[in-house]
Protein backbone atom coordinates (compact mmCIF):
# COMPACT_ATOMS: atom_id res chain seq x y z
CA UNK A 1 0.00 0.00 0.00
CA UNK A 2 2.78 2.41 0.90
CA UNK A 3 4.65 1.65 -2.33
CA UNK A 4 1.49 2.17 -4.43
CA UNK A 5 0.78 5.49 -2.74
CA UNK A 6 4.38 6.57 -3.23
CA UNK A 7 4.26 5.76 -6.93
CA UNK A 8 0.93 7.58 -7.28
CA UNK A 9 2.33 10.60 -5.47
CA UNK A 10 5.38 10.59 -7.73
CA UNK A 11 3.14 10.43 -10.82
CA UNK A 12 0.97 13.29 -9.57
CA UNK A 13 4.10 15.25 -8.70
CA UNK A 14 5.50 14.72 -12.21
CA UNK A 15 2.16 15.74 -13.78
CA UNK A 16 1.97 18.77 -11.52
CA UNK A 17 5.51 19.70 -12.49
CA UNK A 18 4.62 19.53 -16.20
CA UNK A 19 1.45 21.58 -15.67
CA UNK A 20 3.35 24.07 -13.52
CA UNK A 21 5.99 24.46 -16.22
CA UNK A 22 3.38 25.30 -18.86
CA UNK A 23 1.64 27.66 -16.44
CA UNK A 24 4.90 29.38 -15.56
CA UNK A 25 5.74 29.84 -19.25
CA UNK A 26 2.33 31.42 -19.83
CA UNK A 27 2.83 33.52 -16.73
CA UNK A 28 6.19 34.70 -18.04
CA UNK A 29 4.59 35.83 -21.29
CA UNK A 30 1.87 37.65 -19.37
CA UNK A 31 4.44 39.27 -17.10
CA UNK A 32 6.27 40.50 -20.17
CA UNK A 33 3.00 41.95 -21.50
CA UNK A 34 2.29 43.57 -18.15
CA UNK A 35 5.80 45.05 -18.10
CA UNK A 36 5.37 46.41 -21.64
CA UNK A 37 1.98 47.90 -20.78
CA UNK A 38 3.41 49.45 -17.62
CA UNK A 39 6.27 50.98 -19.63
CA UNK A 40 3.77 52.34 -22.15
CA UNK A 41 1.56 53.63 -19.35
CA UNK A 42 4.55 55.32 -17.73
CA UNK A 43 5.40 57.05 -21.01
CA UNK A 44 1.79 58.14 -21.41
CA UNK A 45 1.73 59.48 -17.87
CA UNK A 46 4.94 61.40 -18.47
CA UNK A 47 3.62 62.78 -21.78
CA UNK A 48 0.31 63.69 -20.20
CA UNK A 49 2.12 65.37 -17.34
CA UNK A 50 4.07 67.39 -19.85
CA UNK A 51 0.86 68.19 -21.73
CA UNK A 52 -0.76 69.38 -18.53
CA UNK A 53 2.28 71.52 -17.75
CA UNK A 54 2.07 73.02 -21.26
CA UNK A 55 -1.64 73.66 -20.80
CA UNK A 56 -1.02 75.39 -17.48
CA UNK A 57 1.60 77.55 -19.17
CA UNK A 58 -0.74 78.44 -21.99
CA UNK A 59 -3.57 79.16 -19.57
CA UNK A 60 -1.26 81.41 -17.64
CA UNK A 61 -0.52 83.24 -20.85
CA UNK A 62 -4.23 83.52 -21.57
CA UNK A 63 -4.86 84.87 -18.09
CA UNK A 64 -2.08 87.40 -18.60
CA UNK A 65 -3.52 88.35 -21.99
CA UNK A 66 -6.95 88.86 -20.52
CA UNK A 67 -5.37 91.08 -17.86
CA UNK A 68 -3.85 93.28 -20.62
CA UNK A 69 -0.27 92.48 -19.65
CA UNK A 70 2.21 92.23 -22.49
CA UNK A 71 3.72 88.78 -22.98
CA UNK A 72 6.77 87.47 -24.83
CA UNK A 73 5.75 85.98 -28.17
CA UNK A 74 6.44 82.32 -28.57
CA UNK A 75 8.04 80.74 -31.64
CA UNK A 76 5.61 80.73 -34.53
CA UNK A 77 3.49 83.52 -33.08
CA UNK A 78 3.02 86.87 -34.75
CA UNK A 79 5.20 89.33 -32.85
CA UNK A 80 2.79 92.18 -33.30
CA UNK A 81 -0.43 90.22 -32.81
CA UNK A 82 -3.18 91.92 -30.99
CA UNK A 83 -4.44 90.63 -27.65
CA UNK A 84 -7.57 89.29 -29.39
CA UNK A 85 -5.44 87.40 -31.91
CA UNK A 86 -3.25 86.04 -29.14
CA UNK A 87 -6.30 84.90 -27.20
CA UNK A 88 -7.59 83.14 -30.33
CA UNK A 89 -4.26 81.44 -30.83
CA UNK A 90 -4.23 80.40 -27.18
CA UNK A 91 -7.76 79.01 -27.45
CA UNK A 92 -6.78 76.96 -30.52
CA UNK A 93 -3.72 75.69 -28.76
CA UNK A 94 -5.73 74.90 -25.61
CA UNK A 95 -8.30 73.07 -27.71
CA UNK A 96 -5.55 71.06 -29.39
CA UNK A 97 -3.92 70.30 -26.06
CA UNK A 98 -7.31 69.42 -24.58
CA UNK A 99 -7.88 66.94 -27.36
CA UNK A 100 -4.43 65.49 -26.81
CA UNK A 101 -5.08 65.25 -23.08
CA UNK A 102 -8.39 63.49 -23.68
CA UNK A 103 -6.69 61.12 -26.11
CA UNK A 104 -3.94 60.48 -23.62
CA UNK A 105 -6.46 59.88 -20.85
CA UNK A 106 -8.31 57.42 -23.08
CA UNK A 107 -5.05 55.64 -23.77
CA UNK A 108 -4.23 55.71 -20.08
CA UNK A 109 -7.63 54.28 -19.21
CA UNK A 110 -7.25 51.56 -21.82
CA UNK A 111 -3.75 50.83 -20.58
CA UNK A 112 -4.96 50.70 -16.99
CA UNK A 113 -7.70 48.29 -17.99
CA UNK A 114 -5.27 46.08 -19.87
CA UNK A 115 -2.78 46.21 -17.00
CA UNK A 116 -5.55 45.54 -14.51
CA UNK A 117 -6.79 42.62 -16.65
CA UNK A 118 -3.28 41.27 -17.01
CA UNK A 119 -2.58 41.86 -13.35
CA UNK A 120 -5.82 40.11 -12.46
CA UNK A 121 -4.95 37.16 -14.68
CA UNK A 122 -1.51 37.17 -13.20
CA UNK A 123 -2.97 37.20 -9.67
CA UNK A 124 -5.32 34.36 -10.52
CA UNK A 125 -2.42 32.52 -12.07
CA UNK A 126 -0.32 33.19 -9.01
CA UNK A 127 -3.11 31.84 -6.82
CA UNK A 128 -3.39 28.78 -9.01
CA UNK A 129 0.36 28.33 -8.99
CA UNK A 130 0.32 28.83 -5.22
CA UNK A 131 -2.23 26.03 -4.99
CA UNK A 132 0.00 23.87 -7.17
CA UNK A 133 2.96 24.77 -4.98
CA UNK A 134 0.92 23.94 -1.88
CA UNK A 135 -0.10 20.62 -3.43
CA UNK A 136 3.47 19.87 -4.43
CA UNK A 137 4.67 20.84 -0.96
CA UNK A 138 2.06 18.55 0.57
CA UNK A 139 3.15 15.73 -1.71
CA UNK A 140 6.79 16.42 -0.82
CA UNK A 141 5.87 16.29 2.85
CA UNK A 142 4.03 13.01 2.29
CA UNK A 143 7.00 11.65 0.34
CA UNK A 144 9.41 12.71 3.09
CA UNK A 145 7.17 11.07 5.68
CA UNK A 146 7.05 7.96 3.51
CA UNK A 147 10.85 8.06 3.19
CA UNK A 148 11.17 8.37 6.96
CA UNK A 149 8.72 5.53 7.46
CA UNK A 150 10.49 3.44 4.83
CA UNK A 151 13.81 4.17 6.55
CA UNK A 152 12.26 3.12 9.86
CA UNK A 153 10.82 -0.01 8.29
CA UNK A 154 14.16 -0.72 6.62
CA UNK A 155 15.86 -0.42 10.01
CA UNK A 156 13.27 -2.75 11.51
CA UNK A 157 13.70 -5.17 8.60
CA UNK A 158 17.47 -4.99 9.08
CA UNK A 159 17.06 -5.71 12.78
CA UNK A 160 14.66 -8.55 12.01
CA UNK A 161 17.05 -9.91 9.40
CA UNK A 162 19.82 -9.78 11.99
CA UNK A 163 17.59 -11.53 14.48
CA UNK A 164 16.61 -14.00 11.78
CA UNK A 165 20.26 -14.74 11.07
CA UNK A 166 20.83 -15.20 14.79
CA UNK A 167 17.76 -17.41 15.07
CA UNK A 168 18.88 -19.42 12.04
CA UNK A 169 22.30 -19.84 13.62
CA UNK A 170 20.74 -20.81 16.93
CA UNK A 171 18.30 -23.12 15.14
CA UNK A 172 21.16 -24.72 13.23
CA UNK A 173 23.08 -25.10 16.48
CA UNK A 174 20.01 -26.53 18.21
CA UNK A 175 19.40 -28.81 15.24
CA UNK A 176 22.99 -29.99 15.41
CA UNK A 177 22.70 -30.46 19.15
CA UNK A 178 19.38 -32.23 18.69
CA UNK A 179 20.87 -34.47 16.02
CA UNK A 180 23.83 -35.11 18.30
CA UNK A 181 21.53 -35.87 21.21
CA UNK A 182 19.36 -38.04 18.99
CA UNK A 183 22.42 -39.84 17.76
CA UNK A 184 23.75 -40.19 21.28
CA UNK A 185 20.34 -41.33 22.46
CA UNK A 186 20.17 -43.83 19.63
CA UNK A 187 23.66 -44.98 20.51
CA UNK A 188 22.81 -45.24 24.20
CA UNK A 189 19.53 -46.95 23.39
CA UNK A 190 21.31 -49.31 21.05
CA UNK A 191 23.99 -49.96 23.66
CA UNK A 192 21.36 -50.43 26.34
CA UNK A 193 19.28 -52.77 24.19
CA UNK A 194 22.23 -54.68 22.76
CA UNK A 195 22.86 -57.97 24.48
CA UNK A 196 25.11 -60.89 23.63
CA UNK A 197 24.84 -64.65 23.66
CA UNK A 198 27.13 -67.52 22.89
CA UNK A 199 26.44 -71.25 22.57
CA UNK A 200 29.06 -73.97 22.75
CA UNK A 201 30.49 -76.96 24.58
CA UNK A 202 32.42 -76.52 27.80
CA UNK A 203 35.71 -77.06 26.06
CA UNK A 204 34.93 -74.58 23.25
CA UNK A 205 33.85 -71.92 25.67
CA UNK A 206 36.74 -72.56 28.04
CA UNK A 207 39.29 -72.38 25.21
CA UNK A 208 37.88 -69.00 24.22
CA UNK A 209 38.20 -67.81 27.79
CA UNK A 210 34.46 -67.29 28.12
CA UNK A 211 34.05 -69.68 31.02
CA UNK A 212 36.39 -70.89 33.74
CA UNK A 213 36.38 -73.66 36.30
CA UNK A 214 35.78 -72.80 39.90
CA UNK A 215 35.82 -74.87 43.08
CA UNK A 216 36.25 -78.63 43.52
CA UNK A 217 39.27 -80.63 44.49
CA UNK A 218 41.68 -81.71 41.84
CA UNK A 219 39.11 -80.85 39.22
CA UNK A 220 36.43 -82.96 40.89
CA UNK A 221 33.07 -81.27 41.56
CA UNK A 222 34.33 -78.07 39.90
CA UNK A 223 31.74 -75.82 38.29
CA UNK A 224 31.97 -73.58 35.26
CA UNK A 225 31.23 -69.92 35.65
CA UNK A 226 31.55 -66.90 33.29
CA UNK A 227 35.01 -65.42 33.08
CA UNK A 228 35.58 -62.10 34.81
CA UNK A 229 36.36 -60.32 31.53
CA UNK A 230 34.29 -61.06 28.47
CA UNK A 231 34.94 -59.95 24.90
CA UNK A 232 31.79 -58.99 22.94
CA UNK A 233 33.56 -60.15 19.77
CA UNK A 234 33.22 -63.75 21.00
CA UNK A 235 29.45 -63.37 21.21
CA UNK A 236 26.52 -62.83 18.87
CA UNK A 237 24.84 -59.49 19.46
CA UNK A 238 21.07 -59.01 19.35
CA UNK A 239 18.52 -56.33 20.27
CA UNK A 240 16.74 -57.58 23.38
CA UNK A 241 13.61 -55.56 22.48
CA UNK A 242 13.34 -57.33 19.13
CA UNK A 243 14.66 -60.84 19.75
CA UNK A 244 12.83 -62.95 22.29
CA UNK A 245 13.73 -66.41 20.98
CA UNK A 246 17.20 -67.90 20.81
CA UNK A 247 17.42 -70.98 18.63
CA UNK A 248 19.67 -73.75 19.92
CA UNK A 249 21.94 -75.39 17.31
CA UNK A 250 21.29 -79.08 17.96
CA UNK A 251 17.73 -80.29 18.43
CA UNK A 252 18.83 -83.60 20.00
CA UNK A 253 20.99 -81.92 22.61
CA UNK A 254 19.96 -80.11 25.75
CA UNK A 255 21.47 -76.80 26.88
CA UNK A 256 21.75 -74.95 30.13
CA UNK A 257 22.46 -71.34 31.02
CA UNK A 258 25.46 -70.77 33.26
CA UNK A 259 25.39 -66.95 33.19
CA UNK A 260 23.35 -64.84 35.61
CA UNK A 261 20.16 -64.32 33.60
CA UNK A 262 16.84 -64.65 35.42
CA UNK A 263 15.50 -67.89 33.98
CA UNK A 264 12.08 -67.34 35.53
CA UNK A 265 11.57 -64.88 32.66
CA UNK A 266 11.71 -67.75 30.13
CA UNK A 267 9.45 -70.60 29.13
CA UNK A 268 10.17 -73.50 31.52
CA UNK A 269 12.97 -75.72 30.25
CA UNK A 270 12.43 -79.43 29.74
CA UNK A 271 13.95 -81.88 32.16
CA UNK A 272 17.69 -81.70 31.87
CA UNK A 273 17.78 -78.32 30.14
CA UNK A 274 16.49 -76.32 27.21
CA UNK A 275 15.92 -78.04 23.87
CA UNK A 276 15.24 -76.51 20.53
CA UNK A 277 15.09 -72.88 21.71
CA UNK A 278 15.00 -70.54 24.64
CA UNK A 279 11.86 -68.40 24.69
CA UNK A 280 12.19 -65.15 26.66
CA UNK A 281 8.92 -63.92 28.17
CA UNK A 282 10.21 -60.78 29.87
CA UNK A 283 13.28 -59.24 28.26
CA UNK A 284 14.00 -56.61 30.94
CA UNK A 285 13.80 -59.16 33.70
CA UNK A 286 15.77 -61.80 31.80
CA UNK A 287 18.68 -59.50 30.88
CA UNK A 288 18.73 -57.38 34.06
CA UNK A 289 21.58 -59.19 35.83
CA UNK A 290 23.89 -59.56 32.83
CA UNK A 291 23.93 -58.66 29.17
CA UNK A 292 26.10 -61.67 28.35
CA UNK A 293 24.17 -64.94 27.97
CA UNK A 294 26.33 -68.06 28.04
CA UNK A 295 24.63 -71.27 26.94
CA UNK A 296 26.52 -74.54 27.43
CA UNK A 297 25.69 -77.76 25.65
CA UNK A 298 25.20 -80.63 28.11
Amino acid sequence: MRKTFLFAAAAVLALSACVSKDKYEKELEQVKLVSAEKDSLLKDVMATTQFIADVNTELAKVRDAKAGKPVMGAAGELPNASPADQRAQMLDRIKTLTNRVNEAESRLAASRQRVAALSGDNTALQKQLAQYDSTITAFKSIIENQKAEIASLSAQVGALQGENVTLKSEKAQLTTEKETLTSEKATLTSERNTVYYVIGTKDELRQKGIIVKKGGILGIAATYIPATTLNPADFTSIDKTKVNTITLPKADKSYRVISRQDLTATAQPTKGGYKGQISITNAEQFWAASKFLIIVQN
